[in-house]
Parts: structure tokens; sequence; C-alpha cells
């Protein structure tokens, strides 16, 4: 076995091996996974799931028993067109601090991950069951590699997602229904605009419209999430400043909580275009584009990975918890709703830093993870 390495220092080489998506490539980290993992006994499978794409499946076995998964990904965010402070991909450390592309999101759950289960491997006494890590690619594409491996029929009695939830635990995220809508007009001189047909004021009375759905969605809070959104995120329109504009272009956020379905947005839509119709002369919706589309899921608070979870995090932490949700899409959708395994999500760092230039972690959340998730394995597969 291959000397320990620190969780700062694991942090530091995974980032150091780039894996933006896209493109999506992940073989250097899973690669270095499997090194790692072979290193303190751990069986390595690899999936793959798209040429050079891999998933890792890391298994500590003791025998019959519970089966429990930590899930979190390998590729990044591409940080193409932001601006930081060092390259994303040489990490820093700088007031208990560490900076690099993917500090939070989620090479930090990745490591603190990996380091407990090396912990674990050391001293398996009392435990029974299996702990496979499911490292996988393209999550930030939409979660092929969770929707991959769950196809592949994965069980497991509880799971754990590792996102940046600041060691919080949550049991339910939202959905994302997003669409590109175009509208069709008829351009002519501005000096004339009755021989014309303006799309862009049919866009802007669809967006007001758009606005009172956010309003209505407000009233239906979810007790972790908050309520439901819509909203209007980008308007395109127009080709010069004295023609009367042809088409328009807007793109929809709605994001769905537990109980909500597309089919449901789906509906909605409709009948906003219909009522539109009805009041507005020549206003025509050309065409509605999927851009995005994930669904929410919901861990009840009753289920043993959720107890286990909070008592670990408070334990590890020393500040009682309760169960919150998670305002973006993650791989639990795919556990919970396609493989039905109840699941949890909880990492290191914050959503706030995902995606963001100069993206960072703090090394006392990234050190309590490793406790955090050792905790909750052996509480979970413990005798």
């Amino acid at each position: 076995m291959i000397a320990s390495r620190t969780v700062v220092e694991a942090l530091l080489e995974c980032i150091s091996l780039p894996t933006p998506t896209p493109p999506g490539e992940v073989a250097l980290v899973a690669d270095w996974i499997e090194g790692w993992a072979k290193s303190f006994g751990a069986e390595v499978v690899r999936q793959e799931v798209e040429p050079g794409k891999d998933n890792v499946l890391v298994t500590l076995d003791f025998g019959t028993g519970p089966r429990l998964v930590f899930n979190t990904h390998m590729d990044v965010n591409n940080p193409q067109g932001q601006t930081w402070t060092h390259s994303p991909y040489t990490p820093v450390v700088e007031n208990g601090k560490i900076f690099g592309l993917g500090a939070c999101d989620a090479k930090g759950s990745l490591v603190s991950m990996l380091c407990a289960m090396e912990r674990i491997s050391a001293k398996r006494e009392g435990l029974k069951g299996k702990l496979t890590l499911t490292a996988v690619m393209g999550e930030e594409a939409g979660g092929i590699g969770s929707l991959f491996l769950v196809n592949q029929g994965i069980q497991a009695d509880g799971a754990v997602v590792g996102e940046p939830t600041q060691l919080e635990v949550a049991i339910a995220h939202k959905g994302t229904y997003m669409r590109r809508l175009r509208f069709q007009g008829k351009s002519a001189h501005s000096g004339s605009p009755h021989l014309g047909n303006n799309a862009i004021h049919h866009a802007a009375a669809f967006c007001a419209e758009y606005e009172q759905l956010g309003h209505e969605l407000a009233k239906a809070p979810h007790p972790q999430l908050g309520p439901a959104n819509a909203a209007v995120t980008i308007f395109q329109g127009g080709t010069r400043q004295n023609t009367i504009p042809g088409s328009a272009e807007i793109i929809i956020d709605r994001r769905l909580i537990p109980g909500e379905t597309h089919e449901k947005a789906d509906r909605e839509l409709q009948l906003m275009i219909e009522r539109l119709q009805e009041r507005r002369s020549g206003f025509h919706l050309e065409s509605v584009e999927v851009v995005v589309a994930t669904i929410p899921s919901e861990t009840k608070a009753t289920e043993r990975i959720v107890d286990v979870a909070l008592e670990a995090a408070g334990e590890v932490t020393g500040i009682k918890k309760e169960a919150k949700g998670f305002s973006a899409g993650c791989d639990m959708s795919k556990l919970v709703t396609i493989a039905g395994i109840p699941t949890v999500i909880l990492g290191p760092g914050s959503l706030a830093q995902a995606h963001a230039p100069d993206e960072f972690v703090e090394t006392t959340q990234l050190e309590q993870a490793v406790g955090i998730y050792e905790q909750i394995a052996r509480r979970f597969l413990g005798e």
C-alpha cells in the first residue's frame, strides 16, 4: 500500500488533472482514482459510457448486509470565458481555502469520499454489506454517467451524492425545464409599422404572462426548497434600428419542485400560448425547443440514510443538523426516481462557488467531509 495522502494533498492532485465538460474527457482522473483505490484494497470496475469517458466504481465488500453508495462526478464546469486570478488547473492554498476548478463542484466531495473509504478499509471491524463509490462522467452534461449507471441496474439501500451543500444534509432538489421559444412576425420599415407584425411585442407579452406564473408558483412553497420558479432568462430580437422585427427568441427557465412534472409545465406553457393567441392579433409561436430537461426528486425524511447522515454531520461539525433542500439539479434524481434508492446530498463547499471564477473550498469543510462520509458508512453498515 502506498503512503496515505491527506485530503488536501489529494484535492490538489485531482484539480491539476483537467476534466472540463465540454469536452468531458475524464480518463486522467479515472486512472488516478483506480490507482489510489487499488492501493487500499478496493475492487475497481470501469464502465465505458462513451469512448474515453468511463464511470469508475470503487467497492469495499464486507460480506452480506446493506449496500451503501457514494456518488459524485469527475467532470467539472468548463471555465472558458471566465477570468481567474490563477490558472483553474493550478490549485492554490490561501487563507484556509483551496482555489481551483472543481474545488467544490465536485472534486472536493470526490477526494473526501475516497479518503473516507481508505480509512474504512484500514479498519473494517464491525462492518457488513458493501460500500461503493460511483465516480461518474458527464454530470455537467445532464447526468449522462449516472443515467448509464442506473440503467445498468445498480441497487442499494441508501446513497449519498457529493455536491457542495456546506455539509448540510439535503433531501430534495429542483428539476429544470428550459425551453427556447421563437416568435414569428413580419418585417417592415419602422416608418410604416402597420405593414409589419412586431415579433418583439408578442414576445414581450409572453414575458409578462410568464412573470405572473412565477407569482402564482410562489404561493405554494416546498418545505425544504421553497417555491417553484418561472423566469425568462434570455431575450433576443430585431435586426436594425429602423426595421420592425420579424422574429424574436427567448429562453424560459422553469424550476420544478418535487411533485411537479414536465408534463405539467408543458400544459402551463400551452395554455399561456392559447390565451395569447386569443388576445393578440397576429400572435404566432413558430417553435418550442428543449434546452435542458431534468426532474426533481425527494427522499422521505423518515428514511434511514437521512437519519444516519444527519447524525454523522451533526457529530463531526458539532452543529445539530436538519434536513435541507438543494436548489440546483444533481444526480440524486437518477438514483431516486429510476433506481429507487433513498438518497441525500451532502458535500463540502458552497453552491455559490460552483461554476464561478476562483472557485474554492474551505480546508476545514474538506477535512470534516472525510469524517462525515466515514461516519455515515460506519453507521449505515455497522452491526
